[in-house]
């Protein structure tokens, strides 16, 4: 396998070590997005859309305050990166939309299955024993904890809202991958405008195709929608980006899991629902593989598998 990087190019412990706290503190963000969007009751589209022209406004008044207008080099490096962010949002929220919040979760916590060996076979990151090992194991936890919760009454499974879900997960993990590479030329700020306002404008010309009805957002929808796009989506995504040129995509990829064991804890919390023995045993062994994975890339302990197997 190409094991490209070396130590001598690998950013410094320090530099690692804060960037893996921003991708668990993303994590952390994110866990409450869908709890947000359940409480939005709204069209996957309308929220989308609101969701994104919310976060544009707000990042046009960081970048105003901050004088960190992004450059021509900047939108063309990054604005694919954008339309790749607006149709996640929208497949994201119509998923939930034709399936429970389980069955999206599922699908979504094989991110690492896809994006590692892509990582490895595409972007020349070393495959390590522990990183193998832990993407299986928080894999396979989020899996099971995700199948063994409680019944729901909320939402129905569709063969739609599989292809949805399934949608979402490719066009993440092609996000993760190219982020990386766009972070290398363009800063947080700047990137977080383009990803901003190109995806609000993905998201518009969807609606102006699907036509939903983008006045349905009532009362509190606009409390939810508001904290969506703040939380979650601009410090929560802000974190990640930053963190991206620090630690490796096939590192980011698996932290990340760390998102559906939290936000089973809010749905429980705040919610209400329900959380079985094996639910909560499995997502320990998600924190668990996760915590080995931050120590183990903290300080540089890694045995890359070529080496382990010859």
């Amino acid at each position: 396998m190409t094991t490209t990087p070396t130590r001598s190019t690998a950013p410094p412990r320090s530099e690692r070590t804060l960037g893996i706290a921003a991708v668990f503190g993303a994590t952390l963000l994110w866990s409450f997005g869908s709890i947000f969007g359940k409480l939005a009751d709204v069209s996957g589209v309308t929220l989308s859309f609101w969701r994104m022209w919310i976060a544009t406004v707000l990042m046009s008044v960081i970048v105003v305050a901050t004088k960190r207008f992004p450059t021509r080099d900047d939108i063309r490096r990054s604005w694919v990166l954008g339309l790749l962010f607006g149709f996640n949002i929208v497949a994201f929220f119509v998923t939930l939309q034709h399936t429970t919040v389980l069955v999206a979760l599922i699908i979504g916590s094989l991110t690492p299955v896809v994006a590692l060996p892509i990582a490895v076979l595409f972007m020349g990151e070393q495959l390590t024993l522990v990183k193998a090992g832990c993407a299986l194991l928080a894999t396979g936890g989020v899996v099971v904890a995700v199948l063994t919760a409680p019944p729901t009454t909320d939402g129905s499974n569709s063969l739609e809202g599989y292809l949805w879900a399934v949608a979402s997960l490719l066009i993440w993990v092609v996000y993760l991958l190219i982020n990386k590479r766009v972070r290398a030329n363009v800063e947080t700020v700047r990137l977080m405008w383009v990803l901003s306002f190109v995806g609000a404008l993905t998201v518009s010309v969807v609606a102006i195709v699907v036509r939903p009805n983008l006045g349905e957002m009532q009362g509190n929808d606009w409390l939810w929608v508001s904290l969506l796009s703040i939380f979650p989506g601009i410090i929560g995504h802000g974190l990640l980006s930053w963190a991206q040129p620090r630690i490796d995509s096939s590192v980011s990829s698996v932290l990340i899991q760390a998102e559906p064991v939290g936000a089973t804890f809010w749905a429980w919390l705040l919610l209400d629902e329900g959380v079985s023995t094996a639910q909560v045993a499995a997502m320990c062994v998600v924190v668990v593989a996760l915590a080995i994975l931050a120590y183990s890339e903290a300080r540089e302990r890694n045995v890359v598998i070529d080496e382990a197997l010859g």
